[in-house]
């Protein structure tokens, strides 16, 4: 069975209701786990890498979040060898979509997989003045999409 780890950060609770709803499409066909990155540490992965690593964090400052950026630059010092595959899926405000590669580029860097779905879940938030908002109308179904892809990409 194909072993999955979805790792985030969420400091709103957004972040974490996604890969929740991500996990809940992967369970019954795969052998899936799901951590807040602030309650594991990079060596619980290298010590046990998945077939694919699924990141997610909120964009900030035009930027995936500090601390899983920090998290997975210590992953790529702490593996002997790249996890095979890797996907990443945001939570953000901004209508800037180069900031949503940023992620697949810390991947790269850091060597922590050999190969990185080009596509990512753009999970957008409404603006509502705080830092935390409601999904924007129609971002449910991008879930279950970046699921399907996300498949596909295992299998091939």
């Amino acid at each position: 069975m194909v072993n999955v780890w979805l790792i985030y950060h969420s400091k709103t609770g957004t972040c974490k209701q996604v890969c929740e709803d991500i996990a809940s499409k992967f369970k019954d066909n795969y052998e899936l786990r799901a951590d807040e990155v602030k309650k594991i540490k990079p060596k619980d992965i290298s010590n046990n890498p998945p077939d694919l690593l699924i990141v997610g964090s909120r964009i900030t400052f035009d930027k995936p979040d500090r601390t899983i950026s920090k998290f997975v630059q210590k992953i790529g010092k702490e593996l002997n060898s790249p996890i095979e595959k890797a996907a990443t899926y945001y939570t953000h405000m901004t209508p800037w979509d180069d900031s949503k590669a940023k992620m697949s580029e810390i991947l790269k860097e850091n060597n922590v997989a050999k190969n990185i779905l080009p596509e990512h879940l753009a999970f957008k938030i409404q603006d509502v003045g705080k830092t935390k908002g409601p999904p924007e109308p129609g971002q449910e179904p991008k879930i279950e999409e970046f699921v399907k892809k996300v498949q596909e990409f295992i299998s091939r």
